[in-house]
């Protein structure tokens, strides 16, 4: 029976995939027959004991319930969380239709050659620094919303931009916005006395700097293929071991809070003045100036009127997110800073008042009218509306998954949510080998959540149970963990259903994720072998 269960809870996924890749099946259509799925087991298979359907129905559905807060309300929470992450996709996808109407888009290509005219070089900087950076200056998805546009304005083929910019998010999630994925995914560990939030920190950071350390090379063989290499693995060597020499330090050393948002300042700093001092011999295929002129509509502007919505963002985001936890809010509460304010209606609500200010700075420094620019913001709505069915859909599933209210499922008869009841079954299978598995069940609660935050917090107090057992350290379980729902935002369907829309590929959901398949595959297995290392032989007491 517990294999049936098993694969039961694991059909709305399998589904999903079958759909999107072997089928090529567009997102917005394979993501509401995966939510009917699970709609349809929760109602029947997977009902508590004692539930009415008609019962559980309702309150999916119940207006009355989502305003009053209630989790079961499932409907109506993923309807809303999606349209908070489409607002982010439609602000930065915004941006870049107005880039490339103005023609504004040639200055910053301009402006990016300036530093290097390698358009490798570019992919590394724009792909993975500035993507590390904005995870810890905003989170929520942003990182890859934002380079993926970037990226297209440099000239890279659009579904090779969306799988650059994810690949670049693929490991500083694991610290989010300000460490909170660390931070508040390990308090289980913290509150039962087993660790900290520097040792959970630090712990992680010791997997990840060896996956930021391959990804450059990653990167330019999915980008560019074998012949992307030439003239370019010194770079790539002194980017991929100074970012993650950058990583360790402030992982182990400074704390969670600024790893990521430092690692990707610090990583930029160093690959400028490597570019700048040492440089790269660029075969000519290679050179993003190679026949390029600026026309004569991105004449009319300055470098900085172009880049102007991407230096606000890099201002504000930090301003934001940090500076407005020290201004206080007595109008909200006492003792409330900005900061409550700003986030009380979930986290990622204030990353999209930021991106839309920056779109509306951007629109008038490029002296943009306002009829042009309703007309645009027109646009922009019809190519990301279908989103919000995607991600609507896929939070739903995601919720019911995490349900144990109304729907539940048994694994050696106890009763638990679906999601935990899958990853229960793999860590019963494993035995001695759970610490590598730990990290397969990171990237499968991000896959189903879209958030390693959700993993974390869905999966932390698992592996306390299970290091118990066996009598291993339940920090480098977590660390793989940790490391685990990082990686699992490669090849999440929200994640990339969200990327595709910011540069106009929907539809192309399940070709991306099968061509990012390698780099998730090839940093899973680094993981998990860097995860059972550290757990029986480097840091067994820890």
């Amino acid at each position: 029976m517990s294999a049936l269960n098993f694969l039961l809870a694991l059909s709305p996924i399998i589904l999903l995939i079958i759909e999107m890749i072997p089928f090529k099946m567009p997102a917005k259509k394979a993501a509401p027959t995966a939510l009917l799925l699970m709609i349809v087991l929760a109602l029947t298979y997977f009902r508590a004991d004692g539930a009415d359907a008609g019962a559980i129905l309702s309150n999916y559905l119940s207006l009355n319930k989502f305003a009053n807060g209630s989790s079961s309300a499932i409907v109506w929470k993923g309807l809303l969380e999606g349209l908070k992450i489409v607002l982010m996709v439609f602000c930065a996808f915004l941006i870049l239709n107005t880039l490339q109407k103005t023609h504004a888009i040639d200055q910053i290509k301009v402006a990016i050659s300036s530093i290097t005219d390698d358009r490798r070089a570019q992919v590394i900087i724009i792909g993975l620094f500035m993507p590390i950076f904005l995870e810890g200056a905003a989170g929520a998805g942003a990182p890859a919303a934002i380079a993926a546009p970037f990226l297209v304005a440099l000239g890279i083929n659009p579904v090779t931009a969306i799988i650059i910019a994810l690949m670049g998010d693929a490991t500083p999630c694991s610290w989010g916005g300000a460490g909170l994925t660390t931070i508040t995914g390990g308090n289980a560990l913290v509150a039962a006395g087993l660790s900290t939030e520097a040792l959970n920190s630090a712990m992680v950071g010791r997997l990840h700097m060896f996956g930021v350390m391959v990804m450059p090379f990653l990167m330019i063989a999915i980008a560019f293929g074998r012949k992307g290499f030439k003239n370019l693995i010194p770079y790539l060597a002194f980017s991929g071991v100074s970012s993650g020499l950058v990583m360790f330090i402030i992982s182990n050393f400074i704390g969670p809070e600024t790893t990521s948002l430092g690692t990707g300042l610090i990583s930029i700093l160093l690959s400028v003045v490597y570019l700048r001092f040492v440089g790269i011999k660029t075969p000519d295929e290679f050179k993003t100036d190679k026949g390029f002129k600026v026309s004569a509509e991105g004449s009319r502007y300055k470098v900085w009127q172009a880049l102007l919505p991407y230096i606000c963002m890099l201002v504000l985001l930090p301003i934001v997110r940090y500076g407005s936890e020290m201004i206080a809010a007595p109008w909200y509460g006492e003792g409330k800073t900005l900061y409550n304010v700003i986030t009380s209606l979930g986290y990622i609500v204030w990353v999209d008042a930021v991106l839309f200010i920056c779109a509306i700075i951007g629109a008038i420094a490029l002296k943009v009218r306002a009829g042009d620019l309703l007309l645009t913001m027109r646009d922009t709505i019809k190519k990301v509306l279908p989103v919000c069915i995607v991600l609507s859909s896929l939070l739903i599933v995601a919720y019911i998954m995490q349900d144990t209210v109304t729907t539940a499922a048994t694994h050696n008869g106890e009763t638990m949510s679906i999601i935990k009841m899958i990853a229960k079954t793999i860590a019963d299978a494993v035995g001695p080998f759970y610490p590598a598995l730990a990290v397969l069940i990171g990237s499968i609660g991000s896959f189903v959540t879209g958030t390693g935050l959700g993993s974390n917090v869905m999966f932390a107090p698992l592996h306390i149970e299970a290091a118990a057992s066996l009598d291993i350290s339940a920090v480098t379980v977590f660390a793989g963990q940790n490391a685990g729902g990082s990686l699992g935002n490669l090849i999440c369907p929200n994640n990339v259903a969200a990327a595709c829309a910011t540069v106009g590929e929907n539809g192309h959901e399940g070709y991306v994720i099968r061509r990012a398949m390698v780099a998730f595959c090839t940093i899973l297995v680094l993981y998990m072998a860097l995860t059972m290392l550290y757990t029986y032989v480097m840091f067994p007491g820890a």
